[in-house]
Parts: C-alpha cells; sequence; structure tokens
C-alpha cells in the first residue's frame, strides 16, 4: 500500500497492508490535525515507521506509539495497490456523506448545478442568484464557494464587482 500523511501531501511511500491497523474514514489528518474538504481513508502504523515514511516531525508521540496515516485513493489506483485498498475499504465500511453533501437541502442538487439550472434562461444579479438559492435552502457560504468554483472553471461570466449584490451573472456560452 501506499500512504502519506494527508490527502494533498506528495511524501508518498509503500508499507505492507499487515503493517496498517484501525482503518477508517475521517477529514482530519494526523499530526498536525489537517483538515480537509472531504473524507478520506486513513488508519494508524507503528510511530517508527512513520518517522521514516511519511511527513512526522517527531512532536506528535504522545506515548501511543502509533501515527495516523492516509491512505490516498490516487496513489492506490494501480492493479499493484487496488487489492489491498479494497480489502482497507471492507475494513472501513461506507464513508460517511461529504461536508458539502451535507449543507444541501434534502434532494436537491450541489449548488453549482442549481446555479446553471437557474441561468439557463436568463442573467440574474448576484443578489437575485443569491435569495433565488437562500431560498431554496443553500447555505450562504455554499452559494459563494459555487459561484467562485463555476467563475474559476469558466462555467459562467460575471460583470461588475464579486462584492456587489448588483453584479450580473449568466452562463458562458463558449
Amino acid at each position: 500500500m501506499l500512504i502519506c500523511r494527508h490527502p494533498s501531501d506528495n511524501t508518498i511511500n509503500e508499507i505492507s497492508i499487515s503493517e496498517i491497523g484501525n482503518v477508517h474514514w475521517d477529514n482530519i489528518s494526523g499530526g498536525t490535525q489537517k483538515k480537509s474538504g472531504s473524507y478520506s481513508l486513513y488508519g494508524y502504523i507503528e510511530y517508527s515507521l512513520a518517522a521514516k515514511l511519511v511527513k512526522c516531525s517527531g512532536r506528535h508521540d504522545y506515548g501511543y506509539n502509533q501515527a495516523k496515516i492516509c491512505i490516498p485513493k490516487r496513489a492506490n489506483s494501480s492493479s499493484k495497490y487496488m487489492d489491498g485498498y479494497k480489502e482497507l475499504l471492507k475494513q472501513a465500511g461506507d464513508p460517511p456523506p461529504s461536508i458539502i453533501s451535507q449543507n444541501r437541502p434534502k434532494n436537491a442538487p450541489p449548488c453549482t448545478k442549481a446555479i446553471l439550472g437557474l441561468l439557463k434562461n436568463s442573467d440574474l444579479t448576484r443578489g437575485e442568484l443569491r435569495q433565488l438559492l437562500l431560498v431554496k435552502g443553500y447555505q450562504s457560504n455554499t452559494i459563494l464557494n459555487a459561484i467562485r468554483s463555476l467563475q474559476k472553471n469558466e462555467k459562467i461570466i460575471t460583470k461588475g464587482s464579486n462584492y456587489s449584490k448588483y453584479q450580473i451573472i449568466k452562463t458562458n456560452t463558449k
């Protein structure tokens, strides 16, 4: 298996599946307690191994003699590691719902899809779009992040200040 300290860590090393225990889903890494927006597979290995294989400062051994490590799906997707990864998935059980989906209104699409649906027929101001989404049950922060994501991915075009409720938002028809 390939392991690292947290999902965005580039220090990845190989370890035997038999060295990994207490496999579970989490969105907080070991060590510095780095929080992620989604859940990943985690487990524990001997602290002495962690110090050699992953980014481990050595300052977090509180006598438990184990370190929390991440078992990233992207790194273990090759045929060499996939069977082991599937075994660990069975041990961990079903992943919890994502934080984003927990904040979504019941039976509603992701906020980005809802925005594109509302913009399909006409352009809207940021204030109008926000109000329509709030009424549907989306949270303010989710709306803000969805608009930013759609801008970054060039799915929408905006005219005016991002801080103005009068900013015009329309779909990008490239």
